[in-house]
């Protein structure tokens, strides 16, 4: 009862047996706990905050007569919820507390068929060996939910979601996380669970928290609220945080408590968002403080582009738990995620007299230096400092190490010295592109495949070029030497708000001689091929980052398909494999800005470079 109490909203009820049964001399199961003795030890319960007691096992209308003469003239009151009121999810028979000091929960992430091919073919198949293999693997490493992602090509999430949820309840005793799109997939995947699952998730699309709000509310199902309205991907803290308020007052005007809500602080990668780690974690202090709301987040999306992921994913989930963040969405078989959740719960208090971290890390030893990875000495980044700084000189190695402002610098002292002669700026401006820009942007294409550089040098090195490009474009143009540009059609699918990796492939795309017509996110098919046509483009490139939005990229090929047109369409994103890109008879996919690159060329029927 004491367990319960501070999880509960709602009265308890509690009925005990008379005392333990035994086994008399004739074989017969007898109660030996008598009625008086029976009430006495009843009435702490009632002193607890129970509302409703009673008797089970080896209890007679003496027992219920005795209790109710000791404990009838308590008073009793509702339970407050309390900023310390966690959110709880439950099942068969444990529960998991969320916030208000519970340990983080981490919820295992790999039922997922996005880079698993057995696992989607078997959902296709309406099998799940795959599935409990997963469930298994993360339950022993310490997941304490099961996130249940089904999403994958010909799946029919609506039968194969409930089928998978019971087939694991049945076998597990651990909470799941529903992670679906589809209403109806969600709800007949509620009716399944023996307790409240998470729901993942309720965004400010139109009409979702409508839908799936009250959904959660008669099923008693906590979900996450991630804070997504319209095509606006929110960056800063103050941004989520108005999103947050604006569907928390749908929700209250809904009726739905806020003890079924926990926020998704929305990581994005600091790669290309270098701000982006301190306005997650401003958002999950605004969250605890402010709101006394549970949190969660995936917590890879920080590292993606970047070398030793996991170094940056464990930092950023002990700043989280110091910021009171409540669970993750992560790959629990990761040892260093699991030696920083330890540590940090012992840090944080959460563990108490560390026994959970001495259980685990008594004979922990550390890694010997240099058994795993490498580093750099200063010594060794100084004398490469010093290199670069002389080959600063060239205008490709500019461009190669991503200095805007030596490119620039280096194209107008090579234009000076042509002031006097205006006619030769066209040819000199062509040389500059051939002979420098060029082959820079290349060998970083190079660097990237040889996993020498990674996405942050990739888009400064990206952006250099193009600074240099515009400043000679227009003397390539003057001068009649401009070349004449692919048209290429790039959007991200209606449904998907995501659009970072688009528009890292639109910048290199552009670097390399297409002419880029963005169309942005969230755009519909009829709008993508409809521009196709208009602009004369030779290739349409889709981008989708989730495994529920993929599939509308099928609806662009079927067009392109139906209208007759001599045009190609590749895809790409993280959940695109080339097997979904030859299921829906696309042209061709690309799992990187660079392979994009290359694909385009081909696809249209020129070289990649210029």
């Amino acid at each position: 009862m004491r367990a319960m109490l501070p999880r509960l909203s709602t009265p308890l009820i509690v009925q005990p047996n008379a005392g333990l049964p035994e086994l008399d001399d004739q074989g017969k199961t007898v109660f030996r706990l008598g009625p008086d003795a029976f009430a006495r030890q009843c009435r702490v319960f009632a002193e607890l905050g129970a509302k409703f007691l009673g008797g089970c096992c080896g209890t007679t209308p003496a027992h219920i007569a005795a209790l109710r003469s000791v404990v009838g003239d308590l008073p009793w009151a509702r339970p407050e919820p309390t900023d310390r009121t966690p959110l709880v999810l439950t099942c068969r028979s444990l529960s998991v507390g969320l916030g208000a000091g519970n340990p983080l929960a981490v919820i295992g992430e790999r039922i997922n068929p996005t880079g698993k091919k057995v696992l989607a073919e078997e959902l296709v198949r309406g099998e799940h060996a795959e599935a409990l293999r997963l469930a298994q693997e993360q339950i022993s490493h310490g997941a304490a939910i099961l996130d249940v992602n089904v999403g994958a090509a010909m799946v029919d999430e609506k039968a194969v979601l409930p089928a998978l949820a019971l087939a694991l309840s049945a076998r597990f005793e651990l909470p799941l996380a529903l992670d679906t799109s589809d209403p109806i997939a969600m709800e007949n995947a509620l009716w399944t669970q023996p307790g409240s699952p998470l729901v993942n998730s309720i965004s400010g699309e139109p009409g979702r928290m409508e839908l799936l709000g009250p959904l959660c509310k008669k099923f008693g199902a906590p979900f996450i609220l991630l804070p997504l309205e319209g095509r606006k991907l929110p960056y800063t803290a103050a941004e989520r945080i108005a999103v947050i308020e604006r569907l928390l007052a749908q929700a209250d005007a809904l009726g739905i408590p806020r003890r079924l809500i926990m926020v998704d602080a929305l990581v994005l990668t600091v790669s290309s968002k270098p701000e982006a780690a301190r306005h997650c974690l401003d958002t999950i202090r605004h969250c605890r403080e402010v709101l006394g709301l549970a949190t969660t987040m995936g917590l890879s999306n920080v590292s993606f582009g970047l070398p030793a992921r996991e170094l940056l994913n464990s930092t950023f989930l002990a700043m989280g738990m110091a910021c009171g963040l409540s669970s993750c969405i992560a790959n629990p078989a990761s040892q260093r995620l699991r030696e920083t959740l330890s540590s940090g719960e012992v840090l944080l208090a959460l563990d108490p007299q560390a026994g959970r971290y001495i259980e685990g890390y008594a004979q922990w030893t550390p890694v010997q230096p240099g058994s795993r990875g490498g580093g750099t000495s200063l010594k060794s980044l100084a004398s490469t400092g010093d290199a670069v700084q002389d080959k600063l000189k060239e205008l490709s190695s500019a461009v190669i190490v991503g200095d805007k402002t030596a490119v620039l610098s280096i194209i107008e002292e090579r234009l000076l010295v042509a002031a006097e002669e205006p006619e030769k700026l066209g040819a000199i401006a062509n040389e500059l592109v051939n002979k420098d820009l060029i082959p820079g942007i290349l060998e970083v294409g190079e660097k990237y495949e040889r996993k020498e550089y990674f996405l942050p040098q990739l888009l400064r090195s990206a952006e250099a070029m193009q600074a240099g490009f515009a400043r000679l474009e227009p003397l390539l143009l003057a001068s009649g030497r401009a070349e004449k540009k692919t048209p290429v059609v790039m959007a991200t699918v209606e449904g998907d708000i995501h659009d970072i990796g688009k528009n890292i492939v639109c910048l290199m795309l552009k670097n390399h001689g297409f002419e880029v017509f963005d169309l942005g996110k969230d755009v519909p098919a009829a709008k993508i091929v409809d521009e196709a046509e208009r602009v004369g483009a030779k290739v349409i490139g889709l981008s989708a980052l989730m495994t529920t939005t993929m599939v509308r990229m099928a609806d662009t090929v079927r067009l392109v398909h139906e209208r007759g047109l001599d045009m190609k369409v590749m895809i790409g994103g993280s959940v695109v494999t080339e097997a979904f890109a030859t299921s829906i008879k696309a042209d061709g996919f690309s799992r990187d800005a660079v392979a994009a690159v290359k694909l385009a060329a081909e696809l249209s029927g020129r070289h990649s470079g210029r």
